[in-house]
């Protein structure tokens, strides 16, 4: 499951894309990705149909409503992982589900299980700082890319 945050309460500026944008992306980046992988993932807007702030310990409560006996790893990049001790319930989340950290080569340890992933080196901030240049960030999906650009987000016009 890709859930796409809603109105994420520890960020210190709103998102510039909304959360209908966010949710659009991330299915917009399915797209790209092969039949048999997009069999697998489901975007849900459990976080983005939600007012107010969103928090993982009732997304996980929402889940476990519709998915009573399954269990869940919440995956997290070393940024989230690192304000993980801020979250909303944060020892209630680790209850509900194993946390796993997908760790950037180089990136301090966390106290979580982590996995290091030989994937692309993908940054928000990077992205940002790319089309602010007027530059195409090579690291997006064209769906996404397209998406992004048709929307004039992150300042790509």
């Amino acid at each position: 499951m890709l859930i796409p945050t809603g109105d994420p309460y520890l960020r210190p500026t709103k998102p510039i894309a909304t959360p209908g944008e966010r949710l659009e992306m991330c299915s917009k980046a399915l797209e790209d990705l092969s039949d048999e992988l997009q069999e697998k993932v489901m975007v849900l807007d459990i976080e983005t149909s939600r007012k107010g702030a969103t928090y993982t310990f009732d997304t996980l409560q929402s889940l476990r409503a519709f998915f009573p006996k399954d269990e869940f790893t919440l995956i997290l990049g070393t940024d989230a992982a690192t304000t993980f001790h801020k979250w909303k319930r944060s020892d209630d989340v680790k209850k509900q589900a194993e946390i796993l950290v997908v760790k950037r080569p180089g990136e301090i340890k966390s106290s979580f299980k982590e996995i290091e992933i030989d994937a692309l080196e993908i940054s928000a901030s990077q992205i940002r700082e790319d089309f602010a240049k007027g530059k195409n960030p090579e690291t997006i999906s064209p769906s996404v890319l397209k998406y992004i650009k048709d929307r004039g987000l992150y300042g790509s016009r």
